[in-house]
């Protein structure tokens, strides 16, 4: 795969475009601000900027996962397949690996029932904390999740092709490279499932998507974590897990990610509703 005070975002170089959003939110705003340039591969995030990023450590596998309440984190399904939920520990709060203002353990593991793990639909699972974050920590945010009517997605994509998107996570930063050590973040655009680069490996669009920008993608290690938008009430929003691709930033495939808004009442109904919608689910 910045800084400032009333968590401000700033993305691209020439043509900055800065997003600003208030650390009051109930969700989808961090303590600080971040500041995004449209480097090759990738960057550094910025301390406090990403507050509801976690990283999942198994036996077996390092992943991404984001912080949606107190109590539940959302991540892949083919992260925490096959494992028992006190395997699994959580580290939240902090951007370097291994390391967190709180770190927690899982007590239950539900994963969709219609995982598919030869095709990777379905990719998303929900992780129950056994004692709750604490969120009064500035280290520690929630992001929102989607509101978004099943009129708009029967209509087409959501989110839309062409819109702007940012992933994070700790993931090599080049395929067969190196892993940091230091949360690293990237914008990336979403990709029309129909396109050359996506229309061959997405198996089902609806619950699927692609992203991708010349020389960006996630890699290996940034799987679960999460792909966010910006929107019009100025917080982010999840609409894509890291889920799966092949090989990192290939020209000719995009990466693919789970369609967090097909999953709106799967999730509603597994957390009793304990996550945060933003004001507005339209993106800037």
């Amino acid at each position: 795969m910045g800084n400032g005070g009333s968590s401000s975002i700033v993305i691209g170089s020439n043509s900055q475009r800065t997003y600003s959003c208030s650390s009051s939110a109930p969700c989808g705003c961090s303590t600080k601000s971040a500041t995004m340039t449209k480097i090759v591969g990738g960057e550094a995030a910025g301390l406090q900027t990403w507050g509801w990023a976690i990283l999942l450590r198994t036996p077996s596998s390092l992943c991404g996962g984001s912080i949606i309440s107190a109590s539940w984190i959302l991540t892949a399904a083919h992260c925490v397949r096959g494992f028992l939920a006190n395997q699994i520990t959580v580290y939240a709060g902090s951007n370097i690996k291994y390391t967190g203002s709180q770190i927690l353990k899982v007590s239950a593991i539900i994963i969709h029932p219609n995982y598919f793990s030869s095709t990777y639909v379905n990719d998303i699972a929900l992780l129950k904390l056994l004692n709750p974050l604490n969120m009064t920590d500035p280290w520690v945010s929630a992001i929102c999740l989607p509101s978004v009517s099943s009129a708009i997605l029967s209509a087409g994509e959501w989110p839309p092709p062409g819109a702007t998107v940012v992933a994070v996570g700790w993931g090599r930063l080049s395929e067969g490279g190196s892993s940091p050590s230091i949360l690293q973040q990237v914008t990336v655009q979403t990709i029309d499932y129909r396109s050359s680069t996506c229309a061959r490996i997405v198996n089902d669009w609806s619950v699927q998507f692609c992203a991708s920008s010349p020389g960006k993608d996630t890699c290996q290690g940034d799987s679960g974590g999460p792909l966010m938008a910006f929107t019009s009430s100025k917080q982010w929003i999840l609409v894509g897990v890291t889920s799966t691709g092949i090989g990192c930033a290939r020209p000719n495939y995009a990466g693919i990610y789970t369609r967090i808004a097909a999953y709106q009442s799967w999730v509603s109904l597994n957390t009793i509703g304990q996550f945060t919608n933003p004001t507005s689910s339209t993106l800037a």
